[in-house]
């Protein structure tokens, strides 16, 4: 198995926790929520109106589908919060009752327990691959709906896409998905900088700070100005003598994050937003985690790119001209005690790797794990019977 994507909604903006050009859109009626979250310190609402809607719009890839729910608010009639009941695809629709119903275009496949009919966080699996006589749906791990389809196109979308004539309220975490596989119960979080590891002379705040640079790359959502300051990014002046000028962070350790000794790490993830303060000229940037684990990030990227060029501004103003990057999704070597130790810090390491005299700006930094928690198995063998010894009565 291996994880493609996956997301906790902590950053509390679109771009840093989906990617841009990912395939991945937030449409309709959604918020950032930091009232209910399943891991971490946020989750993803959407609670539309009747006839309205609200949806995370995803990449089309025929894998397995996984996300934590929350049901604050059940709709009077089915509504669908996967896909929709056209074009040979999977869809999957909560029930008036709490249960979630799975669906082949309009072709009923089955019923899922009541699952949602009282509030509170659950685990959904969701299959969308071809397959006869196999499992489309699982609920905490266990199969719940299980059949045969044919499916020719893959859904596109979780929360309430369509426009049933019902109000709904839920919260989705914890998206991930993967490849090859059902995934047990599993958990998302976002490693953001706690403390400067090492600084070369010409990485500074934004207005020349020279400690507690961290400070500026670890806002949620990120902060990033024109009038910028020492919390709101931090920067490389350029001119420097070789190519090798580099900030380093300390992350929050796995253990803080809740990852535990008996775990299994699924996959890891580097973010990064940068800029430049002038649109002439390239300035390039080399980002990669640089212990615990190594991994690589991008090499001499031109922080101009992918979101026009220009001078920075406000962080989520149309257009900032502030550029989120992602790196590839690292899915081996995350062994705890071999690769990893929990209660150690990765080290987020950015470069400089150019002479050139222009300044770039770094306002986000941060690393997205995800890992399957341990479950103890249940006991095996009859249980032990104590041992009885007759009674003897004395006359």
């Amino acid at each position: 198995m291996a994880v493609t994507f996956m997301c906790g909604f902590e950053s509390a903006a679109a771009l840093v926790d989906l990617g841009p050009g990912s395939g991945y859109v937030l449409a309709g009626t959604y918020a950032y929520s930091a009232t209910q979250a399943r891991t971490g310190t946020r989750s993803m609402r959407f609670n539309p109106a009747s006839v309205a809607n609200g949806s995370l719009q995803i990449a089309h890839v025929q894998d397995y589908f996984h996300f934590g729910l929350y049901v604050a608010s059940l709709p009077s009639i089915d509504r669908c919060i996967a896909g929709n009941p056209i074009g040979g695809r999977l869809n999957v629709r909560l029930t008036s009752a709490g249960a979630l119903a799975v669906y082949l275009n309009t072709t009923l496949i089955g019923t899922s327990s009541a699952a949602f009919a009282s509030p509170g966080w659950h685990w959904v699996g969701i299959r969308q691959v071809t397959g006869t006589s196999v499992v489309f749906l699982q609920i905490d791990g266990v199969d719940e709906v299980s059949g045969t389809a044919t499916i020719t196109t893959d859904f596109y979308n979780v929360g309430f896409m369509n426009n049933e004539a019902s109000a709904a309220d839920i919260y989705m975490d914890d998206v991930i998905r993967d490849d090859a596989g059902f995934l047990a119960p599993s958990k998302v979080a976002l490693l953001l900088p706690i403390s400067d590891n090492a600084r070369a002379t010409l990485w500074t705040g934004g207005t020349g700070g020279t400690t507690n640079l961290y400070d500026a790359v670890n806002n949620t959502p990120p902060v990033g100005s024109a009038t910028e300051s020492d919390t709101t990014q931090i920067e490389h002046a350029g001119g420097a003598a070789g190519s090798t000028d580099a900030y380093d962070a300390n992350l929050t350790t796995y253990s803080t994050a809740g990852v535990g000794s008996g775990d299994t790490v699924l996959a890891a993830q580097a973010l990064i937003v940068w800029g430049e303060d002038i649109s002439t000229g390239t300035k390039l940037l080399t980002y990669r985690i640089d212990s615990n684990p190594l991994f690589a990030g991008e090499s001499s990227i031109d922080v101009s790119t992918s979101d026009g060029s220009g001078a920075v501004g406000t962080y989520g103003a149309s257009p900032d001209y502030w550029n989120e990057r992602r790196s590839a999704i690292k899915t081996t070597g995350l062994v705890i005690d071999t690769d990893i130790t929990l209660g150690t810090s990765p080290v987020f390491h950015v470069v400089r790797p150019e002479t050139a005299s222009r300044v770039a700006s770094v306002c986000f930094m941060g690393m997205y794990v995800a890992w399957t928690p341990y479950v103890a198995p249940p006991a095996s063998g009859p249980p032990i019977q104590p041992k009885v010894y007759p009674q003897i009565l004395v006359q």
